[in-house]
């Protein structure tokens, strides 16, 4: 069987993608270590902060090579267990990481995208043999980790540029997490509007989650801001995230997730609800 494969994105800023990314797959990691499964955990954003937020070192890995064609996945998958200095124990759980490098892989494979054309055009070719398409660069270079873990969580930077077209091709479907305001409320209708409108051209990305973060429910505008999503996405929004200092404090604890940290403080019993919708198949997508 094939790995499940999701987004987490929102071209807004600071609406907490990295730590719901890293929060998901820790969790999924910990619901399938008994039966074995495996959990990879992709960070497409050039700032790093997956690895870093589980307490990993890259060593100099990074996703760039490997959609560049210049390394492996099995070169550049690290694991996420930290038993061995006495941090969590994840054996189940592997992160592809990401670094500066991946600001200057998307020229490379532009670069390479026309050369390959020209290449192909003065020999003759049909180009559809001999180009990988950008929209399939995902499919081509990460499709083997389809085979061997059981799901795979992508952490999107807010801009995809053009990789948004290849990651919505790749995933099976997408979380949204929303910080409960007005601008990343208004912002989350445009976003979501990008995935359909994909949707609608063919590429079978669908919308799996809507996470409510930052929520502090003494605030009449979180209130409204709850009151609205759940109007226009119904069953797709998730329990909320609360504004909790403990979500912050968790990376900084030894590189740990808010679930290992605090488990059981109400950020934690929210997020694993967003994990059990996930790996139990609960909800609707859109």
């Amino acid at each position: 069987m094939e790995a499940k494969v999701f987004t987490v994105e929102n071209r807004k800023g600071g609406v907490a993608k990295t730590t719901t990314a890293v929060t998901l797959a820790a969790g999924l990691a910990q619901r399938l270590e008994a039966s074995g499964g495996r959990v990879l955990l992709v960070d497409l954003d050039p700032q790093g902060d997956a690895a870093r937020a589980l307490g990993l070192d890259p060593g100099g890995r990074c996703v760039s090579y490997v959609l560049t064609g210049e390394g492996s996945l099995r070169d550049n998958v690290i694991p996420a267990d930290r038993s061995a200095d006495g941090g969590p124990a994840r054996p189940n759980l592997f992160v592809l990481p990401a670094s500066d490098n991946l600001r200057n892989a998307k020229e490379t494979l532009l670069s390479q995208l026309t050369v390959n054309m020209v290449m192909a055009q003065i020999r003759g070719r049909n180009t559809n043999g001999d180009v990988v398409p950008m929209v399939s660069i995902l499919d081509e270079r990460l499709g083997p980790a389809r085979k061997v873990f059981d799901y795979v969580i992508i952490d999107c930077p807010p801009t995809l540029d053009m990789l948004q077209e290849a990651v919505h091709q790749f995933a099976d479907a997408a979380i949204v997490p929303v910080k409960a305001d007005f601008h990343s409320t208004s912002a989350a209708g445009r976003h979501t509007r990008n995935i359909l409108d994909d949707q609608a051209s063919g590429i079978k990305i669908a919308i799996r989650a809507i996470v409510p973060t930052f929520v502090d429910y003494r605030l009449r505008l979180t209130r409204s801001m709850l009151q609205q999503l759940t109007k226009t996405y119904g069953s797709l929004v998730t329990m909320p995230i609360p504004n909790t200092v403990r979500v912050a404090e968790a990376p900084a604890s030894g590189g740990r997730t808010v679930i290992e940290y605090a488990p059981e403080s109400p950020a934690s019993t929210a997020y694993w609800h967003l994990v059990d919708t996930i790996f139990n198949g609960a909800g609707g997508d859109a």
